[in-house]
């Protein structure tokens, strides 16, 4: 068993490394940054998104900032959390705190991950994503001590897209040869239906581990439906809001998590999110209360409620 496993592995690896090669020989073959609806001729802005943090008993405001042209410039949480964008960079700093033995609270650490998207086999060549949708990020991680004033850097990643030709991500390819891989899909109207996740190593191999649809959204515009390079800005996404937020023109009514299970031999749910929204009177959501089941969690319910405003 273990050796058929890892000729999987090798061969998951051998696969990667060939489909990356072959990324490599499109260098020409550039797709869009991916289109604002143009339906929507009442274009909205957010410039702020709050919501109430039931650990920490505080509300949290992200802010957005844009420049003359609506290109999202910087956007951060209470600034301890902050995301400066660029064409083709994003850094992103967060700022750690320490309390001081006369009580005072000091700024200890600032971390700061740079994203650079590039466009894979151009060599030291940028791509600005407000026009162009990348195919490649690498990042890199900084963390300066504010006391010492010492910056040291650490190693980070890569990963490698293929893309729609509406310039959305298709595939999501890591150079880890042990991490996973994306698959994305989407509905004939450009919403995205279906992401599924790769094991590249372990018992599952080359195999799904986890899955999450869209199963049913609304005919309005999500709230960062016309802000342009939204999904290389906000990189890496990581809950499912943040894949609808990133890659739905329109709102989720219903996201659905499934893990394999080993021992059944096949999927189960895992997690399930219901939406509700308010609009405004073009349409976009002010208010979305998103009610959260979990099926393995302790707390197997969790209600969200965030409220927009916009430019």
């Amino acid at each position: 068993m273990k050796t058929s496993i890892k000729a999987v592995i090798c061969l998951l690896a051998a696969c990667t490394i060939l489909l990356l090669t072959n990324c490599n020989k499109k260098v020409t073959d550039l797709k869009p940054a991916p289109p604002v609806d143009s339906a929507i001729v009442n274009a909205m802005y957010p410039i702020s998104r709050a919501y109430y943090d039931g650990n920490t008993g505080y509300p949290v405001i992200f802010k957005y900032e844009y420049d003359k042209d609506n290109h999202i410039k910087k956007f951060g949480r209470d600034s301890d959390v902050v995301r400066n964008i660029g064409t083709n960079q994003v850094d992103e700093t967060i700022s750690y705190f320490d309390q001081s033995p006369s009580g005072n609270i000091d700024l200890a650490k600032i971390s700061t991950t740079s994203y650079l998207f590039t466009l894979v086999g151009v060599p030291n060549t940028s791509v600005n994503f407000f026009n162009s949708a990348p195919t490649q990020v690498s990042w890199t991680y900084f963390d300066k001590n504010v006391k010492t004033g010492v910056t040291q850097s650490r190693p980070g990643g890569l990963w490698q897209f293929l893309n729609n030709k509406n310039g959305l991500p298709v595939k999501a390819i890591t150079s880890d040869g042990g991490g996973r891989n994306y698959n994305y899909t989407y509905y004939e109207n450009g919403n995205l239906k279906l992401i599924e996740f790769v094991d590249l190593s372990g018992p599952r191999a080359g195999a799904l581990y986890y899955r999450l649809t869209f199963t049913t959204l609304d005919d309005k515009p999500s709230p960062f439906s016309s802000v342009k390079g939204y999904w290389p800005a906000t990189y890496p996404q990581a809950y499912p809001w943040d894949f609808a937020w990133a890659f739905c023109k329109n709102n989720p009514i219903q996201i659905n998590g499934e893990r394999y299970d080993l021992n059944k031999g096949m999927f189960v749910p895992d997690e399930k999110d219901d939406f509700v929204y308010e609009y405004n009177d073009k349409g976009y959501p002010t208010k979305v209360t998103v009610f959260t089941t979990y099926y393995r969690a302790v707390t197997t319910n969790f209600t969200k409620t965030y409220n927009y405003t916009y430019k």
